[in-house]
């Protein structure tokens, strides 16, 4: 019986080197997940605004894009009051425009704006948020906060 388990172990080493690869490969592979991200980082004047001094691209906030999309990524836009600051507690409301990275943003649909970016490169970028509006006297609006919220999507294409 010893002899028998003897040679069937030498057998099954021989006949295992006998079928032996002589090359061999391993596939090795990373997935990395899509990321589309967007912060609003306002400037102080944003909610202090004098709504009796006239601006023209006054920056109220900084706004970082990051997107590893291979399709791109788009950003949309979109205001609350359609572009106008309403005082909280009446009807009454006061003008005003916005520029995103220095392009004009239509705020007067509720579709807003969308921005497109259509590169398929890892984006982090920061981009300034400008307002602009003419002054009017205090004399001749009616007292209390006016304000609008201002919304910002991005989305893979």
């Amino acid at each position: 019986m010893k002899k028998f388990l003897a040679v069937t172990a030498l057998l099954t080493l021989t006949t295992t080197s006998a079928f032996a690869a002589t090359s061999g490969s391993l596939l090795l592979q990373g997935i990395v997940a899509q990321k589309v991200a967007i912060v609003v980082t306002p400037v102080a004047v944003a909610s202090a605004l004098d709504l009796a001094t006239t601006q023209s691209d006054l920056k109220v906030a900084t706004v970082n894009e990051q997107s590893n999309s291979k399709t791109g990524y788009k950003v949309t836009i979109t205001s609350a009051n359609l572009g106008k600051l309403k005082r909280t507690d009446g009807a009454e409301v006061f003008s005003y425009t916005l520029k995103y990275a220095g392009s004009s943003v239509g705020l007067s649909t509720a579709a807003g704006s969308t921005f497109t970016n259509s590169s398929a490169a890892a984006v982090n970028v920061n981009k300034d948020l400008n307002i602009s509006y003419t002054g009017v006297a205090a004399e001749s609006m009616v007292e209390g906060t006016y304000a609008d919220t201002v919304t910002f999507n991005i989305a893979a294409n």
